[in-house]
C-alpha cells in the first residue's frame, strides 16, 4: 500500500482552460465586500482546489494579447508578488514632510505656494475615475458612485485643510509639528533599513494631510462649540 501526501497534480488541455469570475460577493450588503468585487472584476481564476491552492501559466502574445491558459495544477505552497505602492508625484504640490513644516513656520503664503494646486489635482484624479465607470454592471456601477461621494468629500476637506492653515496660526503650527516628528521617525526607520545615518536618507513625503485638518461633520456635529 501507497500513500501520497501533498504531490501535485497538474493538467493540460490544448484548447485552454475556461475562466471564470468569482461573484460570490457581487450581490452582497456589506460595502467591503462589495468594494473587492469592484476592484477585482476583471480577475479571473482557470482553477480551484480543495484542501489545496491552485495555480496556472498566463501568457501573452508579441501583441500582449492574452493566450489561453493550457496548465493547470495544484500547488500546496502558493506565492504571488505584491506591487509596491509608491506615492504620486505632482507637479506644483509639495510632499515633503520637511519642506511643509518649513512652509508652516514661513507663514500662508509659503503653505498656500505648497498646496494651492492639490484640490484641482484631486479633482482632475477624480475625473478620471468616473470616466472608468462605463460599462460596469448595475450593482458595480452603484458602488462606484458611493466611492465617488466618498471623494467628494475628501476632496472639500483637503480645500478646507488648505483654507484653514492659511488663516489659522496654530492650525499651521499643528501642521509643521506633525510633519516634523513624522519626518524625523521616518528618517531613523530608513536610516536601520538602508544602514545609513539619518541625514543622509532621501526626505520622506507628506504625512499630515490637510484634509484631516477638519474632522467629518457627521462624526462631530454634536460636539460642544469650544471643541
Amino acid at each position: 500500500m501507497a500513500y501520497a501526501f501533498q504531490t501535485r497534480i497538474e493538467l493540460e488541455c490544448a484548447d485552454g482552460f475556461y475562466p471564470r469570475s468569482d461573484l460570490s460577493t457581487y450581490q452582497s450588503d456589506d460595502f467591503e465586500l462589495r468594494l473587492g468585487d469592484l476592484h477585482y472584476r476583471d480577475v479571473r481564476e482557470y482553477a480551484v482546489g480543495r484542501n489545496t491552492s491552485a495555480g496556472w501559466q498566463e501568457r501573452r502574445d508579441a501583441t500582449n494579447d492574452p493566450l489561453p491558459v493550457t496548465r493547470v495544477w495544484t500547488d500546496f505552497l502558493p506565492q504571488q508578488e505584491v506591487e509596491r505602492v509608491v506615492p504620486a508625484r505632482s507637479d506644483g504640490v509639495e510632499f515633503g514632510m520637511e519642506a511643509l513644516a518649513r512652509a508652516a513656520v514661513s507663514g500662508a503664503e509659503a503653505v498656500s505656494a505648497a498646496l494651492d494646486s492639490l484640490p484641482e489635482l484631486y479633482a482632475e484624479w477624480r475625473r478620471g475615475q468616473e470616466g472608468m465607470m462605463t460599462g460596469l454592471a448595475p450593482r458595480r456601477l452603484k458602488t462606484g458612485q458611493a466611492l465617488l461621494e466618498n471623494v467628494d468629500t475628501a476632496g472639500s476637506r483637503i480645500r478646507d485643510g488648505i483654507d484653514l492653515l492659511k488663516r489659522d496660526t496654530v492650525a499651521r503650527e499643528a501642521f509643521g509639528l506633525m510633519n516634523t516628528a513624522m519626518a524625523m521617525a521616518n528618517r531613523r526607520r530608513e536610516a536601520v533599513i538602508q544602514q545609513k545615518l539619518p541625514g543622509d536618507v532621501d526626505p520622506p513625503n507628506m504625512a499630515a494631510v490637510p484634509a484631516s485638518l477638519r474632522p467629518p461633520q457627521s462624526r462631530w456635529r454634536d460636539r460642544p462649540k469650544q471643541w
